[in-house]
Formats: C-alpha cells, structure tokens, sequence
C-alpha cells in the first residue's frame, strides 16, 4: 500500500493535487475544474481522479483563496467592532491615501465594518500599558445589546495601546460571549496581532471577525467531507507565511489563510529551482484567474511584514512576498472609451469561463487569444477533460478585431503582448524595485498558463534561463505539499537600540521560545522541530520596518551594533542609501518566533532514462510575433522528453497539465529531474 502525503490547491478555475510517495518518492498529479460556490467538490472529485484510497493518505495539506476571495468579494459574516471612546473613525479613515492620486472618480471599497457596527466604550491605556481609564463594562453591555439587535455575527475589539496590556481587551470579550452567546465568534486584536499601529492591527482583527464563521464553516464541512470518504488523518492548512497550521487554528485566526494558494506556490517555485541547481528563482505563477510574482533568494523566499487584500484593509501577518495582477487564462479583453485594446481586470474565471469553452461568456479572453494562435490543442486541452470550440474564440477575438479595426490575429497577439507587459511590470516590482537584478535570477514558470508567456517575460527582463518543472500547472500544490508546519509570534520591544539593554532581548525571546515550544507540542509536530528568531527593525520615526533574521539570541552590546549595521545594509541595498548613524537612530520594534515542524523534503526522483533526440508527433499552425505569422511548426509530446533531449524552436511542447511555448531562436535542454530548461537569450 503506498503512503501519500496529499496536497490540494484550490483556485478560482481549478483544483490541483499532488501526491507523494514517501516510499517510492512518485509524484502523482492532476488538475480538475474548480466547482464554485461548493468547491469542497473540486477536491473530492480531484482525490477521485487521482485514484487515492483513504488508507494510503498518511497526511493532507489545503491551500484556498476561500479567505481572499470572502474580503475582495465582500461575502464575510455581518461584523461588529468594538474600539476605545474617540478612536471610532480609525478603521473608516485607514491611512487616508489613495491608489491613483489623479483619478476624481475613484471610489474606494467599503470598509468591512459598516461604521453604525462601529461602537465605543470608555477606557484607555497609555503607551507603556498603565491604565488611565478603567474599562466601562456597562458600556460594554450595551454594545451588545446594540449589536443583538442588528444580527451582528462576529465581533472584533481593538483598543488603543492594548498591545502593552492586554487586560481590558480581554474582559470585554467574556462580557461579550455573555450576552451575545456561543454561537457569535469574538476576537481580540491582543490574541490575534500584539503589535503598535492601531490601524493596521484593528483592520487585521476586523478583517479576522469577518472571515472567522466563513472559514470555520468552510473547514468544518472540509474536514466532514474527508472523515465521511474515509480519511481519518490530520487536516492542515497553509497560511501566508509559507507554512501550515491546523484546521483548528486556522479556524481561530483565519486572516493568516488569506493568500495561502500563492504562498504555496513560492515554495513550489523554490523547490523546482533548487532541483534545477539554480537556488535564486523568481517564480511566475499564470492560472486561470491570477498570475502570482515573487522572489527566492538562495532558496529562501522573500518575507513581507504587511500586505493588503484590498485597499485600505492590510493584514499585519508576515507573508510570503508576492505581487498578484489580473492575469489568467481568462482574463478578458475589451475596448475602452478611448478606443484602446485593454486586458483586465475583469476575468471570466471557471464559470462561465473562456469564450472557447462555450458555458454563456462571448467576450475574448487571454486562453481564447493563445487557442485562436494555434498555441493551444482542442482536442486535449486539460487532458482531454475539457471540450474547446475553437471557432467560438474565433468569433469572439473577430468581435473585437472589428472594434479595433485589425485583423484577428494583429488583435490575438496584442492581446498577449499586452499581457505579457503588465506581467514583466509586475516582476520589476519585487526584483528592480526591492534592489535586486533580475538577469542573476532564473525563472520558473508555473500555473496552466505560464509556460505560454514566461520566455517572453524572461526577454523582456533579459533573464537568462527560464525553468519549467514536469508538472507546471500544480506547483501551487506541489509548494503546498512541502511547505512546514509553521506559527508566528511576537512581543512589542519599541526601544532605540542606544536604549535597549541587552538582558532585555534576552527575557524577550526566551518567553517567545518557550510559548513557541507550547504551541508546536499542541499541534502534535512530529519530526525534527526548530524555532526561528528574528527581529523588526526601523529608523526611529518611520513607519515601516524591515524583518532580520537572527542565527543568535544578542546577548551584549557588541551584538547589538552588529544588528544595527545589518540594518542599515538592507536598507542600502533596498532604497540605494542609509542614514549616519549619528543623524538617525534605529528602533527594535517587535520580536518574533517562527515555531516550525519541519516536513521531511520531498525528493523529486531522477529520471532513469536519456534521450538527445526526439521526433514531433506532429505540426500545427501556430502564430508567432517573431515571424508576425503562422508557422507550421512541431509538436511535442512532454512525456516523451527524457535527459539530454534538446529542441531547438518554434516549437510547442503539450501536457496534460499545460503547454509550453518555445519561441524562434530559444532551444529547450531536459535535465536529469525532468525540467524543461529554456535559454531565453538573456544577457
């Protein structure tokens, strides 16, 4: 009987899932359609293509833009908030900016309290935690009562400076479980982000109440769904950080599952590089819906301490850094007002999806564009489990042709040249722009759709290499299956380090370390565990702040100094300067502690056989901007592609799981692990 360890990614138009095999190290892999609203159906019916049995699954990790998706979309629980007398406009006013300053008619989203929800009470804290206003718990009372009345589900308390104390925080939760019952969910911004910036640590409580009875209800009924097909095993859940976390836990703080798909496909990305021998990757993610950028520095995948699901509403959790644009598969395409072609935001998703797949939508979309190009097979597009109507995309990219007044395929084309420009603008964001040269970085394309642009990308950013894995369309879940167990704890230090006693840090860490300790034995990690320690650091009066990983605990002053000169050699390398250090002081914001249950790697299994030449099973006409026509060029078969086989383009190479494009003047080389490695031509 084999022994799987299972990893399921869902996303807007598709589920994946991989299976490895601890024993035998055999990856399974196959993609299914998405089944929104239900998706827990999607991956059912993905364990059922996949031919696993209940028995042999000794472990099942989930990745979901579930969480993501409730804020964008505003299908979260009617939510209350509970903050100090005075501060009831923090959430409403955020950080008062906007994202085009010349754009009069932009409207923001709705916050996720409406402000009658927003209630006050009277007490305070001051910011060394002394009480100066003790808690008025008829205040309280009466908050509940309030929010009885308007059918409120889940309610959020946030006050000022709790994060030094906790105290008051906490006793307006059990007054508020009292009056409301069990059955409202209650979180504390000092149980769910101890940390200073009021607004960013109310919008991530607020932001926790209003997904806390989606998920826990989306989990509930996943997990029913597995133990009623047999599965009796623990089910995790990946979170933003790049790790995962019980169902249990993630149902307690759900805002740490927004963003887990992406997240999982970082290390998916990071681990196909380093299989590749090539640590240093930029991963390139293109589904159905989305395309997800990061970087991966020497197999370590870049850590941002904040990031927003929407405007205004940033969640304080770290996560993987990552940008994410509208650009998938079927993202459509349409005529502005001023007559130009535009590509997104708008997207037609899994249902009704592409033109091509004939489910309701006529508007072109970025598949319809690659199937009118010839780059795409109707007859085995997704294996075969999916029907294409090519004459449908015809019609549709001749609609708008019409509008544009060119011709079908100057249209086609335009559309992924478009495409691709807003992908290559996204790259520069978290490589050029956070001080790295993306020519020293390799490319892994992942996802459905990002072997059809990567080379093209790569180009344009004269990255040398791009890397596509054997299973492109599931390194989502590919991540999913390797990521850690992981929880991430702090304690707010706030002190200028010429102020900062060393015993300090010390008493800090070893509280974090031993409640660290406490929460990996109560995930019941097995195998080798590690606890992380780091730190958050910034110039004295700026807002935000850099996170230093530490091998050491500073246990004097000499350590110190040496954090601040790491300081302000990533600030350097980051902004392109750093300031005297006797015009500005650095500031310990918080302390952290990465609890983590390491996975045992997943050992992707070398290919036995070799092969230099391979014949095409056949040719097609397929469209290139190179040559600004149809050429007829060969097709290949990816299960056919074994070590030292090299293809030289055009060419097209076809999986179930994907396609890659392979452009005039690349060549394709296949190592011993099965990738696909593509000289782009980059300098």
């Amino acid at each position: 009987m084999r022994n799987l360890r299972v990893a399921v990614d869902i996303g807007g138009t598709f589920t994946d899932l991989v299976a490895y095999d601890e024993a035998t190290h055999e990856l399974t892999a196959v993609k299914t359609p998405s089944t929104p609203p239900g998706f827990i159906d999607g991956v059912m019916n993905a364990l059922d293509k996949a031919g696993i049995d209940p028995d042999e699954m000794t472990a099942f990790k989930h990745g979901s833009t579930i969480a993501t998706n409730a804020i964008i979309e505003r299908r979260g629980a009617r939510t209350g908030l509970v903050t100090t007398k005075g501060m009831r406009d923090v959430l409403g006013a955020g950080r008062a900016n906007r994202p085009d300053l010349f754009n009069s008619n932009w409207d923001p989203s709705p916050p996720l309290v409406q402000r009658r929800n927003v209630l006050t009470v009277d007490e305070r804290i001051d910011y060394e935690g002394n009480v100066l206003h003790e808690l008025s718990e008829q205040d309280v009372r009466e908050a509940a009562r309030k929010f009885q009345k308007r059918g409120v589900e889940s309610v959020a308390v946030a006050y000022l400076n709790s994060f030094m104390a906790p105290e008051h925080e906490q006793r307006t939760k059990d007054i508020l479980l009292e009056e409301l019952g069990e059955d409202v969910r209650v979180c504390t911004s000092a149980e769910t982000l101890p940390e200073i910036r009021e607004f960013e640590r109310t919008s991530t409580t607020a932001a926790n109440a209003y997904l806390m009875p989606v998920i826990e209800r989306y989990l509930d009924e996943l997990v029913d769904a597995l133990r009623a097909w047999g599965y009796d095993g623990e089910v995790l859940v990946t979170h933003s950080g790049g790790g995962v976390m019980s169902a249990g836990s993630a149902s307690r703080v759900p805002a740490r599952i927004c963003h887990s798909g992406p997240a999982g496909g970082v290390v998916g990305g990071a681990l196909v590089g380093k299989s590749a021998g090539t640590p240093s990757v930029i991963t390139f993610d293109m589904g159905g819906t989305s395309a997800d950028l990061s970087l991966v520095h020497e197999g370590r995948p870049s850590i941002a301490s904040e990031w927003r699901v929407d405007w205004n509403i940033p969640i304080l959790f770290p996560a993987v850094d990552l940008v994410a644009i509208g650009a998938g598969g079927g993202t459509i395409a349409w005529v502005d007002a001023g007559g130009s072609l535009r590509v997104g935001p708008q997207s037609a998703g899994a249902d009704p999806g592409p033109a091509c797949l004939d489910q309701g939508n006529e508007e072109p979309t970025i598949t319809d564009a690659h199937l009118f190009l010839g780059r795409l097979d109707p007859d085995g597009y997704l294996g075969g489990d999916l029907d294409l109507h090519p004459e449908l995309a015809e019609q549709a990219i001749g609609r708008l042709a019409s509008e544009l007044g060119l011709s079908a395929a100057e249209t086609a084309s335009g559309i992924l040249r478009i495409a691709n420009a807003s992908m290559t603008a996204a790259t520069h964001l978290i490589s050029v722009e956070r001080g790295w040269d993306p020519r020293e970085f390799a490319l892994v394309a992942g996802g459905g759709a990002g072997p059809l642009h990567a080379v093209a990308i790569a180009q344009d950013l004269g990255i040398p290499t791009v890397i596509v894995p054997p299973t492109p369309g599931v390194t989502s879940a590919l991540g999913i299956l390797q990521v850690d167990l992981r929880h991430d704890l702090l304690r707010s230090v706030l002190k200028q380090t010429d102020q900062l006693e060393p015993e300090e840090l010390v008493r800090v860490f070893a509280d974090l370390e031993q409640e660290a300790n406490e929460v990996l034995e109560g995930e019941q990690a097995g195998g080798d565990k590690r606890v992380e320690l780091s730190l958050d650091v910034r110039y004295y009066g700026q807002t935000p702040y850099m996170n230093l990983v530490l091998d050491e605990v500073p246990r004097d002053r000499a350590a110190i100094e040496a954090i601040v000169d790491r300081y302000g050699e990533a600030y350097e390398a980051e902004f392109g300067y750093q300031f005297d250090r006797d015009l500005a002081t650095v500031e310990i914001v918080n302390a952290r502690a990465a609890a983590i249950g390491v996975t045992a790697d997943a050992e992707l299994k070398l290919s036995g056989q070799t092969n230099g030449k391979v014949e095409p099973r056949k040719t097609r006409s397929v469209f290139f901007e190179e040559s600004n026509e149809f050429v007829d060029t060969p097709i290949y078969d990816r299960t056919a592609l074994h070590p030292q086989t090299r293809i030289a383009g055009p060419a097209v190479v076809e999986q179930d799981d994907t396609t890659v494009l392979v452009p005039p003047g690349t060549t394709v080389d296949v190592d011993a692990h099965l990738n696909l490695l593509i000289d782009a031509g980059g300098k």
